[in-house]
C-alpha cells in the first residue's frame, strides 16, 4: 500500500515503513496484511527536528493505481440523512473522476460512506475508511485501470518541534466477485476488526416514547423519567420476557436532553443516583445501558463552566465542544466517564454526537494550520475510548450520532451501532416510512457493516422482523394497561431464537427499492443451518415468490421450518440443489412475512 504528501509543493511517495522527508519531518506509513487477502495502514507524521516543518499538503493515507482491464464499476452506499434515503446503494461505471467526503466533520453523513468496493475483470477490491472526521476519497480511472486516493479534506499545515499527528487508516481487502468480496469483507471485519464476539441487545428503551416523543400526538409521560419509572419499566420488561438490556437514554441527567447535555450530576428523579436502577436490572438478569454526549457541551451546563479547554464557534452558538484534542481534557472527561460507569454499574456505554463537528475544528485552527485541530481531536476520541474499554475490559460501547452518522472502520473497531438512523425516532406513518427503510438499512448495511440495529414501536411481527438484526430497541406503549404483551413476548421471542444467524454470512435476495409493490428478502448463513427473513410489502399483489438460496451443499438434504405471521409453523424436506435453483414461498396476504430456518436434515 502506498501513500502520498507534498512537501514545499513536492509531491512525496509514501511507501511502508518509517521515511524521512526533510527537515526532521518523519513519515511512517504502519502496514500489516494477511497474504494477498486484505491490507491494512494507518499513516503518521512526526517532526523530530528543532524547528518547524515546511508546508505539508493533500497527505494520503492510500493514493495507489489499481489495474483494470476495462471499465472499474463503482458500489457503495449513501450516508446517513435520517430518511428514505439513508443507506441506499450507489452503483455507476467509474468512466470520469469521482469525489466523495461527508458531511460536516461525521464519516457516514449524508453525503459520504466510508466503506466502498470497485469491480473490474472478474476482481474486487473492497475498501473501508478509518477516520471519525472530514475523510476525502477521490477516484479516477487512469490508462492502466483506476486510482483511488484516501485523505483528509483540510489538510494545509506544519509541524512544531516533537509533534505527532496521524491520519485515516485504510483497509483494504481483494476478492473476486463482487458480492463475494463483501461478504468476505464482512467476514474479516467480524474476525479481526470488530469487538470480539459482541452480543447486541434485545432491549426495552421507552425514551422516544415517553420522554422525547416525536410528535403531539403521542403523549409525554413524565413519570417514566425516574427511578420508579425506571423499575417499572424493568418490571414490564419482565412480561415481555426475553429482554436482556435496560436501556435508560438522554433523561436521567439535570435538565435532559434538551439544554442539559453537559451536566453529570442526576435529575431530580434520581434522588440516588442511577445505582438502584443499575442493581434492579442486574438482580433481573439485565444489562444496563446508559446514553452519554461527553463531546458535546449546553452553554450553562455543569461541565461548561468547569473544562477551560472548549471549542467554540461564535457567542451565539448554543454549543461547546469538549476539546479531545487537549491531553487534559481528555483525561478529565475520560476520568469523569470512568467514574459514572463504575459508580453505576454500566454494562453498554452509548455515547452519541448531536453537532456537526467540523465548523468548530474549522474555527480553532490557526493560520498557516489548517487541519490540525481535526487531526487531533479525531485522535484524541481514539484514546479516550481506548482507555474506556482498557478499564473496563467487558464493556460495550454503543456508536451513536444523531444515528449512524459516525460508521467509520475505527469507531466499528471498538463498538457497535445500536441505533443505525434516527429513523428509529418515529413509528411506521406516512411520512416515515420506517419499516421499508429498515428493509433498506438492513440490506445495504449488512454486505458491509456486521453489527447494527434499530428500534422498534410496535411488536407486530412484521414490524419487528423488518427492523430486527441480533438485537433491537424496544420503544413500546408498556404503561398503557391495553398494551399486547402476549404479542410482544412471541415477537421478541423469536428476535433472542434467531439472532445467532446474523453471526452467519448474509446474503441479499432482493435489492434495497423504496417501492412499496414488492417484496424483500435476505438470508442468514451458518455453516451447517440458516435463516430466511421474507417479506410482502403492503402493495404487492403477488402472493408467491421463488427465492434462490446460497450456501447450499447441492447433495444433502435439508429441513426448513416455516414459521409465518401468526407464529403456524411447519417443516418441509428439500434437496440442496433444489433449494440452490429456487424456493416458492407462498405468503397470502399483503405487509406480511414469514421467517424460514434451515438445517441439514
Amino acid at each position: 500500500m502506498h501513500g502520498s504528501l507534498f512537501y514545499n509543493g513536492r509531491k512525496i511517495t509514501l511507501t511502508p515503513g518509517i521515511q524521512p522527508i526533510a527537515d526532521g519531518l518523519v513519515a511512517d506509513l504502519q502496514c500489516r496484511s494477511a497474504g494477498d487477502n486484505w491490507e491494512f495502514a494507518v499513516l503518521h507524521l512526526k517532526n523530530t527536528g528543532d524547528a518547524n516543518t515546511g508546508r505539508i499538503t493533500n497527505v494520503k493515507t492510500l493514493d495507489q493505481e489499481f489495474a483494470c482491464s476495462g471499465t472499474a464499476h463503482y458500489h457503495s452506499l449513501q450516508g446517513d440523512s435520517k430518511g428514505a434515503a439513508s443507506f441506499m446503494p450507489i452503483n455507476f461505471p467509474l468512466i470520469q473522476p469521482y469525489h466523495e467526503e461527508p458531511l460536516g466533520g461525521r464519516s457516514s453523513n449524508t453525503s459520504g460512506f466510508p466503506y466502498f468496493d470497485l469491480s473490474c475483470g472478474g476482481k474486487t477490491d473492497v475498501f473501508a475508511i478509518g477516520w471519525t472526521g472530514q475523510w476525502s476519497k477521490d477516484i479516477f480511472p487512469t490508462d492502466s485501470g483506476f486510482c483511488v486516493q484516501i485523505g483528509l479534506c483540510d489538510c494545509d499545515f506544519y509541524l512544531l518541534p516533537g509533534e505527532e499527528v496521524r491520519f485515516p487508516s485504510v483497509l483494504i481487502f481483494h476478492g473476486e466477485d463482487a458480492a463475494d468480496a463483501r461478504r468476505n469483507f464482512r467476514r474479516l471485519l467480524i474476525d479481526r476488526f470488530s469487538p470480539k464476539s459482541p452480543s447486541l441487545p434485545v432491549a426495552v428503551q421507552c425514551f422516544d416514547r415517553y420522554f422525547c416523543p416525536p410528535s403531539d400526538d403521542i403523549p409525554v409521560d413524565e413519570s417514566w423519567a425516574s427511578e420508579q419509572g425506571q423499575i417499572r419499566t424493568i418490571d414490564s420488561a419482565k412480561k415481555i420476557g426475553n429482554i436482556d438490556t435496560m436501556w435508560i437514554d438522554a433523561a436521567w441527567f439535570t435538565k435532559g436532553f434538551m439544554g442539559g447535555v453537559g451536566n453529570y450530576t442526576c435529575a431530580e428523579g434520581f434522588p440516588n443516583g442511577l445505582q438502584p436502577v443499575s442493581d434492579y436490572a442486574h438482580k433481573n438478569g439485565m444489562r444496563f445501558l446508559v446514553w452519554f454526549e461527553p463531546e458535546r457541551c449546553d452553554i450553562g451546563t455543569q461541565w461548561n463552566a468547569f473544562e477551560p479547554n472548549l471549542l467554540t464557534i461564535d457567542e451565539t452558538y448554543p454549543h461547546t465542544l469538549v476539546n479531545l484534542g487537549d491531553d487534559g481534557a481528555r483525561q478529565r472527561m475520560t476520568d469523569n466517564l470512568i467514574r459514572l460507569i463504575g459508580e453505576y454499574g454500566i454494562d453498554i456505554y452509548r455515547q452519541d454526537f448531536n453537532v456537526e463537528p467540523l465548523p468548530f475544528w474549522r474555527a480553532n485552527d490557526v493560520e498557516g494550520r489548517t487541519g490540525i485541530t481535526e487531526m487531533k481531536y479525531v485522535a484524541g476520541l481514539y484514546k479516550m475510548w481506548d482507555r474506556l474499554l482498557s478499564t473496563f475490559p467487558h464493556l460495550l460501547i454503543d456508536n451513536c450520532a444523531s444515528g449512524g452518522r459516525r460508521l467509520d472502520l475505527e469507531l466499528c473497531m471498538r463498538s457497535v451501532t445500536l441505533w443505525r438512523s434516527d429513523t428509529g425516532c418515529h413509528p411506521d406513518g406516512t411520512e416515515y416510512r420506517t419499516t421499508i427503510w429498515n428493509h433498506n438499512q438492513i440490506l445495504g448495511l449488512s454486505e458491509y457493516i456486521p453489527y447494527h440495529a434499530c428500534a422498534i414501536w410496535e411488536p407486530d411481527v412484521y414490524t419487528v422482523r423488518s427492523t430486527a438484526t441480533q438485537g433491537i430497541a424496544c420503544n413500546f406503549d408498556i404503561f398503557n394497561p391495553n398494551f399486547d404483551f402476549a404479542l410482544a413476548q412471541k415477537s421478541i421471542g423469536e428476535v433472542q431464537q434467531l439472532k445467532h444467524y446474523w453471526n452467519g454470512d448474509f446474503y441479499p435476495l432482493t435489492e434495497a427499492t423504496l417501492d412499496e409493490s414488492v417484496w424483500s428478502a435476505y438470508q442468514l448463513a451458518l455453516p451447517d443451518s440458516g435463516a430466511v427473513y421474507v417479506f410482502r410489502r403492503g402493495q404487492s399483489n403477488d402472493s408467491k415468490m421463488i427465492f434462490a438460496l446460497n450456501a447450499l451443499d447441492a447433495d444433502k438434504q435439508y429441513r426448513l421450518t416455516f414459521t409465518d405471521e401468526n407464529f403456524n409453523s411447519w417443516e418441509e424436506t428439500h434437496g440442496g440443489q433444489a433449494l440452490l435453483s429456487g424456493l416458492e414461498i407462498q405468503i397470502d396476504k399483503p405487509r406480511n412475512s414469514t421467517v424460514i430456518t434451515y438445517c441439514e436434515a
